[in-house]
């Protein structure tokens, strides 16, 4: 789900920062004093945005990540310890596999509303050149390689919660850029989080979102996949796959049997409603075992002649030009009863 809403989104501003040095032994592990973002500002307040969408997960009852955030949020002056303690929690989980790199807490703003920010970035190795002059008078390169660097690809930025505390608990976003569909196991421990709605309950409502759209815009969508909208949107679905945080318009795309370009105004209205039913940016491994497949396929003549063929039997019919072909022995035939009333 989209975190923040295009409003929010455009009233997010950093509070206070600071990160500390984490990796897979413990000597890894170097705490740092908070600091300003600076200059550097809009870099991280685009790294925060870019975790808007994700999944969505709720804080279980003994969630000691919730607990450090929930004091931080009643006493500013906890915040470093806090922090501290928050990176030693994420250290202690990190997997000895895991790459060494930063764990970022930020206290962020969000048009009014306090939420939190907890993002770990990866080291990433770049090489810096300069120029410098031999006894000559000659240019030549000066090449120095940079560790412990920031850097705009976002595959550097792999585990990321936006966090949201409430009376209640509170409510996360969580992304994983490693595999976004599934969380890794450690994060969702360190965190003291449990998913809201699994693969399964999703691809239900992404089919349901497609079908409704389908039906309350007809005059977009071709004759043929309206009349074929349940078999195509279940079919699509039960291939299985993985839709992830920017590519849920594939989805609509293979419903359709074609792509349809960005300013299409089929796709504008499918991500306002995958917005209004909370799944949009919400990576998803499709599963098709709470989506009904179409019970029955119906056939009507020029002379209003209904014929209703079972899935099953599909392949029975034959539709060839003007004629349609049923492939199959009679058993019986008999009158429907008078209507009443």
């Amino acid at each position: 789900m989209a975190f923040f809403d295009d409003t929010q989104r455009a009233n997010v501003k950093i509070k206070r920062m600071v990160f500390h040095l984490v990796g897979p032994e413990a000597k890894d592990l170097v705490l740092l004093q908070e600091t300003s973002p600076g200059k550097f500002a809009d870099f991280f307040l685009g790294r925060i945005l870019s975790v808007n969408g994700g999944i969505l997960y709720r804080f279980s009852d003994a969630s000691s990540t919730r607990t450090r955030l929930a004091r931080i949020a009643a006493d500013g002056k906890t915040f470093q310890a806090e922090s501290e303690r928050l990176a030693e929690d994420f250290q202690q989980h990190h997997g000895g596999s895991a790459a060494a790199g930063a764990f970022l807490v930020f206290e962020i703003d969000v048009a009014g509303e306090q939420c939190f920010a907890l993002l770990k970035y990866d080291d990433e190795t770049v090489l810096s050149y300069g120029f410098e002059e031999d006894e000559k008078g000659r240019k030549k390169v000066s090449l120095e390689a940079l560790e412990r660097t920031f850097v705009q690809n976002r595959e550097a930025l792999q585990k990321s919660a936006l966090i949201r505390l409430t009376d209640g608990g509170g409510e996360l976003v969580v992304l994983d850029r490693r595999n976004q569909q599934k969380v890794a196991r450690y994060f969702e421990t360190f965190l003291g989080a449990k998913r809201v709605h699994e693969d399964a309950e999703i691809t239900s409502t992404l089919v349901k979102v497609t079908r409704d759209l389908f039906l309350e815009n007809k005059e977009l969508v071709p004759e043929q996949v309206f009349r074929e909208m349940t078999k195509r949107t279940y079919d699509a679905a039960a291939a299985g796959g993985s839709l992830g945080v920017d590519d849920q318009k594939s989805f609509l795309d293979t419903v359709l049997g074609q792509k349809l370009p960005d300013d299409h105004p089929l796709v504008a209205k499918y991500h306002n409603a995958l917005r209004r039913a909370r799944i949009d940016g919400t990576p998803v491994t499709l599963d098709a075992s709470s989506v009904k497949p179409p019970a029955s396929r119906r056939y009507v003549t020029r002379n209003k002649i209904f014929i209703r063929v079972p899935t099953e039997m599909i392949d029975a019919i034959k539709v060839e030009g003007n004629q349609i072909i049923i492939n199959d022995r009679l058993e019986t035939t008999y009158d429907d009863p008078e209507p009443t009333g």
